[in-house]
């Protein structure tokens, strides 16, 4: 017993001395906030005889007559940042004390650290039980919306597709002559567009009816990027808080969601997605999932009726925060819905739950970053600023975060199910799969040509995106693509989707047929050269589509370019293996060179290393290709390839431009658009800061 005090008594004793040293971890620093708030802030820690007293009035402790400041988020002295070193200055030549109380110290140490304080997670806010449930309630119903919107979606496109394509839509009109006599007998005939058109004209009708959307309706609703801004911009309206001029300036200072049309916006752009993809131009239909999955959550956070059906829940506002406080919980908790309908949008869009899920973690959460905002405070003079910085949270920080963004991606994949049935996107064959540990170094090499292939993609989508708009080619290229309107561009390219569909068909997007025509593959054989052209006029078509303003995602093309390079790969390594045998019999006793794994395998490793490259989801990648195919087998090579596709695809980024990947504005598609193109880059593209 004794022992065990003593042990308590040094332990406690060591906590208390790094509890107010500068150089203590984050965690201590939440401790010293927490210390002051539970004693009195003159109490004192016998540490070595002396008497350590903490002042955190003052925001400083003390030993005698020396003081040392203690961390501090950024000043509230007319706006200047106070430092948080270890400098020493006497009792006679201290500054005046700066007039903070006991709860804002608290707050900014904590805040200084990074985390909460003990003190929110000790004593509750009110009615933190009801927030939850109204989180885990909007989630069910964001994932129940979106699962039959992205039903309606598919259907959409289904259909439009099978007019322009297959057999055309069916007419029923009564016969003239029959209705003279009276008779009742109806006449049908089909309409078949193909047979009306060359089906190289067919994608220009697509472009077509997005240029009259853009000329009669305005620009499209921004991608990923710029929404996340919309979002934080209204968050912090509604919270009656006065937003950094920074987030205004990026955003246009656009109107708040009472004064605007959401519904019309989201809508327009739905229909071009539509249009985009139902006539075939080389895009894909999982961007606008997405895009379709955050529209549903920004309608519910910023809907007036909705708030009043869900008073039940009780109020979501604690007027025992501080105002620091207040805004950050409606930042995280928006933020938050907003992941809940991109996981939505992704499980849906490829019935995969789990890749729904870590898509949120890993490129939703990527676009989110702290926020430095202007703070009021009644104690100050009118000349005095404080600077909060709030939404430094990540989303795996919180139970109650992961909880919403499973239930909104499952609610979502089971009500796409239930609408359009339990059907796979893609569909693995039969293959062999003969020896993945020597085949090991085969899809890292994989992986090297993936990640190549995905910073290519990304460079010339970027140097068409600049052409479309003027800024590249000589000076008569430039002038006359300045001189064309931007509700023109998206039919140059679906013109050029057309031209080239015409000697390549299998650029037009007709689903996932020909993606899964190399993943049923058993034993058979593609000619290289005929791969390779496949993989330049998809890349070219897919750049083109989506600089030129046409809307759609780049999920399904990109999973296009790693499964032709894929099974390219595969072609290569079995002709040289069997030219090496041929050679050398002898060596047909190692295993490797007995014949490698079936060409299937190869093109599901290059398309998820493709998309885990160009997105910087690695793991995304991995399990949607797992969950896509249902097949566990090849999940281990597939992983390792796509971590070093991602690596390797940032390396020859930076390598080429570093700026790219923060300007980048159209190697996502839709996901990418930006709307706000204009705004100094330098304000607006600012890389986001890792959450740690």
């Amino acid at each position: 017993m004794i022992g065990s005090s003593f042990r308590l008594s040094v332990a406690a004793s060591l906590l208390c001395t790094a509890a107010f040293s500068q150089s203590a971890p984050p965690f201590v620093h939440a401790f010293r906030a927490s210390f002051a708030t539970r004693f009195d802030h003159r109490n004192s820690c016998s540490v070595g005889g002396g008497k350590w007293h903490a002042l955190m009035s003052h925001g400083r402790t003390t030993k005698g007559n020396m003081w040392m400041k203690s961390p501090m988020i950024q000043g509230d002295v007319k706006g200047d940042a106070l430092s948080a070193d270890d400098e020493f200055v006497t009792e006679e030549n201290a500054p005046p004390p700066a007039s903070v109380s006991i709860d804002e110290a608290s707050t900014a140490s904590a805040s200084s650290a990074g985390i909460t304080s003990p003190k929110s997670s000790r004593q509750l806010p009110t009615n933190w039980l009801g927030e939850k449930n109204y989180i885990l309630f909007t989630a069910v119903l964001i994932g129940l919306f979106t699962g039959a919107n992205i039903a309606a979606f598919k259907s959409s496109v289904e259909f439009l597709r099978e007019v322009l394509y297959g057999d055309g839509i069916q007419l029923r009109v009564l016969s003239p002559y029959l209705y003279k006599s009276g008779g009742e007998e109806i006449l049908s005939f089909s309409l078949r567009f193909s047979e009306i058109i060359p089906l190289s004209a067919i994608p220009a009708l697509g472009g077509l009816f997005v240029g009259m959307l853009l000329r009669f309706g305005g620009d499209m609703p921004p991608g990923l990027r710029d929404a996340v801004k919309e979002v934080e911009l209204d968050s912090i309206r509604i919270s009656n808080a006065t937003p950094p001029t920074e987030l205004v300036s990026c955003t246009k200072d656009i109107l708040p969601p009472s004064e605007r049309n959401d519904i019309l916006r989201f809508s327009r752009k739905a229909l071009a997605a539509t249009a985009t993809l139902g006539t075939g131009n080389s895009l894909g239909p999982e961007g606008p999932s997405v895009e379709a999955g955050m529209s549903i959550s920004r309608l519910m956070m910023n809907n007036e009726l909705f708030s009043r059906l869900t008073t039940f829940f009780g109020t979501l506002e604690d007027n025992d925060m501080s105002e620091v406080q207040r805004v950050n919980r409606k930042l995280s908790r928006d933020r938050l819905l907003l992941a809940c309908g991109a996981a939505a949008g992704v499980s849906a869009g490829f019935n995969a739950p789990l890749s729904g899920v870590f898509f949120a973690l890993e490129v939703v959460q990527s676009a989110f970053r702290p926020i430095d905002i202007p703070m009021s405070n009644e104690k100050k003079n009118d000349d005095e600023t404080q600077i909060a910085t709030i939404g430094g949270d990540a989303l795996a920080s919180q139970q109650i975060n992961i909880s919403a963004i499973l239930l909104a991606s499952v609610v979502s994949a089971l009500t796409i199910q239930l609408l359009l049935g339990n059907k796979l996107a893609l569909k693995l064959g039969a293959f062999d799969f003969n020896n993945p540990l020597a085949e090991l170094p085969l899809y890292l090499v994989l992986g090297v040509m993936s990640g190549v292939t995905a910073a290519t993609f990304s460079g010339v989508a970027q140097f068409l995106k600049n052409l479309f708009d003027g800024k590249e080619g000589p000076a008569f290229v430039q002038d006359t693509f300045l001189s064309i309107p931007k509700y023109a561009k998206p039919l140059i390219g679906s013109v050029i989707c057309g031209i080239v569909a015409i000697y390549v068909p299998e650029v037009l997007f007709f689903g996932y047929e020909t993606l899964n025509s190399l993943f049923l593959i058993s034993g058979g054989y593609i000619p290289t050269g005929y791969l390779l052209i496949m993989l330049v006029a998809k890349l070219l078509t897919t750049a083109s589509s989506a600089s030129s303003g046409l809307v759609g995602g780049t999920f399904a093309p990109s999973l296009f370019l790693g499964g032709v390079l894929g099974a390219g790969f595969h072609n290569v390594i079995t002709d040289s293996l069997q030219s090496i045998t041929h050679a050398y019999p002898q060596l047909t006793a190692y295993p490797i060179f007995q014949g490698v794994s079936g060409l299937p395998v190869f093109a599901m490793v290059g398309a998820a290393s493709v998309l885990a490259a160009l997105f910087r989801a690695p793991l995304t990648a991995s399990l949607l290709l797992f969950e896509c195919t249902g097949n566990y087998d090849v999940i281990l090579p597939l992983m390792a390839s796509a971590g070093v596709a991602s690596l390797t695809g940032d390396i020859v980024e930076k390598w080429l431009d570093e700026e790219q990947r923060e300007s980048d504005n159209v190697s996502w598609g839709d996901l990418a658009m930006r709307t706000y193109e204009e705004i100094d880059d330098d304000i607006c593209l600012t890389p986001p800061e890792i959450i740690e």
